[in-house]
This record gives C-alpha cells, structure tokens and sequence, in this order.
C-alpha cells in the first residue's frame, strides 16, 4: 500500500469520527457531510491502490462504479451508498430549505461505516 492510500484511509476513518461527534453534539447536517467525505476519501484510496488518480467528486463516483461496481469487484450496494449520500452531503451543505435530520445522518454513520470497512478489507487493511 502506498503512503497515499494510507493517508487517504486515515482521513476517512477520521471523517467517520468527526461525523459521530458531531450527531452527538446535535449537528445531524454537519456530520452527514463529514459521513461522505470519510466514504469519498476511501473511494478514492481504492482507486489510487490501482493507479486511478481522479479527485473531481464526480469522476471517483463514475470510476468507482467503472472499475469496481459493474465488473463485480465490489459488492454494488457501496457504489449507491456513495452516489446517495453525495446527494445527502449536498442537501446538508448547499440546501436552505431542506434539513438533514437525526435519523437520516445517524443511519448515514452506519452505512458510512459499512463503506468504509469494505473498503479496508478489499485493500487487506484491518
């Protein structure tokens, strides 16, 4: 694993923690913005482990479904959580009429970490 796989799955295991602390502390907006990010980097410390270097949120959502969903490599469940909660980010971060709510970010957390579990253990991290 390269050092930028490894810091790229550091940064996302520390989203994942900032996203909990921040639904405790009552910002279920906040921490449904921080659950992308932590899948967002682990998207892309996947794609980096085989030499695909895209940063554009938008172009790690198409290569991650490109390279790893369609072909099978990955389960396809984790490319629509990735897709789903970018939808969600944007609500939280960009939407003044729409609000995030507990419920919604809290089972983000949980899927967030589904996310990036699979993640480690497709790299062979533990």
């Amino acid at each position: 694993m390269t050092e930028e796989v490894r810091k790229l799955i550091e940064k996302s295991e520390h989203a994942l923690e900032v996203a909990e602390e921040l639904m405790k502390s009552g910002y279920p907006p906040d921490a449904a913005s921080k659950i992308y990010y932590a899948m967002f980097y682990a998207a892309q410390a996947l794609l980096k482990s085989e030499g695909i270097d895209v940063v554009k949120h938008s172009a790690v959502e198409s290569a991650f479904g490109y390279y790893f969903a369609k072909p099978g490599r990955i389960d396809s469940r984790y490319h629509r959580m990735l897709i789903d909660a970018r939808k969600i980010r944007e609500i939280a971060d960009y939407d003044i009429e729409e609000e995030i709510v507990e419920p919604v970010a809290s089972l983000k957390i949980e899927e967030g970490k589904v996310f990036v579990a699979a993640i480690k253990e497709f790299l062979g991290i533990s």
